[in-house]
């Protein structure tokens, strides 16, 4: 449930949508977009650092591992909701993930993402969607 309404800041229900380039660049473009939109949106700076910082690294793998693509583009949708208060954002690429392999794992991406929030990844039959939820505490 969501917390009681006189601790609750004033935030605002978003559902917005970027399509970028598959260049390692659109993980800066996506940050100073979506900073705005979550900052309109009420989120405090230490939700916003965490989901833009989970996201970053979800452009990057998209960017990174995705092979033979249909189309040359990362979608990211940044969603903030009520009832229960929650942001998330969607990173969805069109391609197939690489095989991970012992040798491409830095150790960081997971950990990354997941202190941005919940993390779930989803192949589909366009790509993989990754989305990363967090439940703002008022």
């Amino acid at each position: 449930p969501a917390p009681p309404a006189r601790h609750r800041a004033p935030l605002h229900e978003v559902d917005e949508e970027l399509v970028l380039p598959a260049v390692l660049e659109s993980a800066g473009r996506m940050r100073r977009a979506l900073r705005a939109v979550l900052r309109g949106a009420g989120l405090d700076e230490d939700a916003v650092f965490a989901l833009l910082l989970a996201a970053s690294e979800a452009v990057n793998n998209a960017v990174e591992h995705a092979v033979a693509p249909t189309r040359p583009e990362v979608r990211v949708r940044a969603r903030v909701a009520a009832d229960p208060w929650r942001a998330s954002i969607e990173v969805r690429d069109h391609g197939r993930w690489r095989e991970r392999r012992p040798s491409m794992d830095r150790g960081r991406g997971a950990a990354l993402m997941s202190a941005g929030g919940e993390v779930e990844v989803v192949p589909t039959a366009e790509g993989t969607v990754v989305t990363i939820t967090r439940r703002l505490d008022l």
